[in-house]
């Protein structure tokens, strides 16, 4: 799996709760079982600090996001969250 730098992989990330959410939307999505295709070349601490950027960005529900024990985070995407893919898929 090619590496990614930090914001790549929150990118991906992001795509990634928002293609979960559009499956499930009921459903808590595990940063580490999203990316377990990057898990060789991602460092531990991104899926915390995946958590504190998307979060502070406001793109996380507050209701039912949270970091977990192990290192993990479980997450949906918030309305701006799913606006910003949105606009991203339209800027192309």
């Amino acid at each position: 799996m090619k590496s990614l730098d930090f914001e790549e992989w929150v990118d991906v990330l992001r795509e990634r709760i928002g293609t979960a959410d559009a499956i499930n939307d009921a459903e808590k999505h595990s940063f580490k079982r999203l990316m377990a295709d990057y898990a060789e070349v991602t460092p531990e601490l991104w899926y915390w600090d995946a958590f504190e950027e998307l979060d502070m960005q406001g793109h996380l529900n507050p209701d039912v996001s949270s970091r977990l024990v192990g290192g993990d985070a479980v997450a949906r995407l918030s309305a701006d969250g799913r606006y910003y893919l949105r606009q991203d898929d339209a800027a192309g």
